[in-house]
């Protein structure tokens, strides 16, 4: 009979059997129908651990999953009754530290889908301040480009768009004020033109030409092309992917229908292996401290001060390709608020431009009057620096944030942890780590 545990859902990756079938400690046991072909190829190609098919029977009455055609078994009584055979494979544990890492090869991306999951499509001829629009009335990061005439998914809009609206903007009136500029197009004219601008144009996917020139202008850069994976990819193929594409949200895509089941991120991720951290064994750096670990990043932190003007944190945002920012107090380092890409929307269209030029800490009094609830000090979460990756990963789970401050005793800011961090310290360095060290055996 197969074991459920009850804070596991039936599609979750790992199996549970009987103790007398197998030891839950010492090895994952996965319906090998469910296991991800990528994952499975890396697995044999990288683990020195032996992947082990079996088959088990299973009451057909409870056990809903993948199975072989029913046979007959005679109970003890004579009765003959119907019998599933599972075919499962198994992976040893020999390595603690590869434990996520396995979750992850083992699992496919459907298996982190939220069930309250909500994607949001523009058609690509929506203009791009309507489309912005419904990014905050949505109360969402990301939005997918629908080909207005043929349905198919294009790309996506995000709030990186927006930034980087907002500063291209910025730049052409600076070009203006300083006489750079003799065309008799204005700023207020530019900003409407930009914001009656199809999302299509803005993204560099319609090939005609426009009638206003200050279009090219400012549409000129190379945007990253339509990243996706697919729905039956692995998990840990999707995080690689995060990682060295530098994106925050990945569309998983339906091969099959070209539909887009919904937007993985690195919080539906760590939240996907927090489900099962309590039903494995702790590695060991899971009760070192995060100081000790070097978790995160601790020298040459990106921060501004409350003085700092909006445009130079919104260009620091870009350039540095990070999401947010902490705001650390005029002459100290500590934390008083977090600043981030979505935040930039409280600017809005309608505004002037001079805003850009208000320091942050007033952007971070905009966003609360426009956002309401939550003000500046108290979307900052910090860890004290001798906490343990344990605690750290706890408190990212429980106040469902995108990063963490470790504070010394003073409250200075000491490191900025992120999702990102976390995900890579559990899953991919592992990894990376022993290709290395195969590498380098004769």
């Amino acid at each position: 009979m197969e074991i459920d545990h009850p804070r596991l859902r039936r599609n979750k990756a790992t199996t549970f059997l009987p103790d007398k079938v197998f030891d839950l400690s010492h090895a994952f046991v996965v319906p090998l129908k469910h296991v991800p072909i990528d994952g499975l190829m890396a697995l044999k190609n990288c683990s020195e651990s032996p992947l082990a098919d079996i088959s088990i029977p299973v009451c057909s009455s409870s056990s809903p999953g993948p199975s072989s055609p029913k046979g007959s078994t005679a109970s003890a009584d004579g009765s003959t009754g119907e019998t599933d055979y599972k075919t499962l494979t198994s992976l040893p544990l020999e390595e603690p530290e590869m434990m996520y890492t396995y979750l992850l090869q083992l699992s496919q991306c459907y298996e982190a889908m939220a069930p309250n999951q909500k994607v949001v499509a523009f058609t690509s001829d929506m203009p791009v301040r309507k489309a912005f629009y419904g990014l905050v009335y949505n109360s969402t990061r990301t939005g997918l480009i629908v080909d207005s005439e043929s349905y198919n998914i294009i790309g996506v809009l995000s709030v990186t768009d927006f930034v980087m609206v907002l500063m291209k903007l910025w730049k052409y009136q600076q070009q203006v004020t300083n006489g750079d500029k003799n065309e008799n197009v204005t700023t207020e004219k530019l900003t409407d033109l930009v914001g009656c601008m199809p999302v299509a144009r803005w993204k560099g996917n319609s090939g005609g030409n426009h009638t206003i020139d200050e279009h090219q202008k400012l549409d000129g850069d190379c945007y990253r092309e339509f990243i996706t994976v697919d729905v039956k990819d692995s998990l840990f193929h999707a995080i690689e992917i995060l990682r060295k594409r530098r994106v925050h949200r990945l569309p998983v895509m339906d091969s099959a229908t070209n539909d887009c089941m919904f937007i993985l991120t690195h919080r539906r991720v760590l939240h996907y292996l927090w489900n099962f951290c309590l039903l494995l064994p702790k590695p060991d750096y899971m009760t070192k401290s995060i100081k000790e670990l070097k978790l995160g990043c601790w020298d040459d932190i990106v921060s501004v001060d409350e003085s700092t003007t909006l445009i130079d944190t919104l260009d620091l945002l870009i350039g540095e390709k990070i999401s947010g920012v902490p705001v650390v107090q005029n002459g100290t380092k500590k934390v008083v608020a977090v600043y981030t890409r979505f935040d930039a929307i409280a600017v809005g269209f309608d505004e002037k431009l001079q805003q850009l030029n208000m320091s942050v800490a007033e952007a971070v009094e905009e966003r609360r009057k426009l956002f309401g609830g939550v003000s500046g000090k108290e979307s900052v979460v910090t860890v004290q620096e001798d906490s343990t990756f344990w605690s750290v990963l706890e408190t990212f789970v429980e106040k469902n944030v995108h990063r963490l401050f470790a504070v010394d005793d003073e409250g200075s800011l000491k490191a900025v942890i992120s999702l990102s961090d976390m995900i890579w310290y559990m899953a991919i360095r592992p990894d990376e780590e022993k290709r290395a060290n195969n590498n380098d055996k004769p």
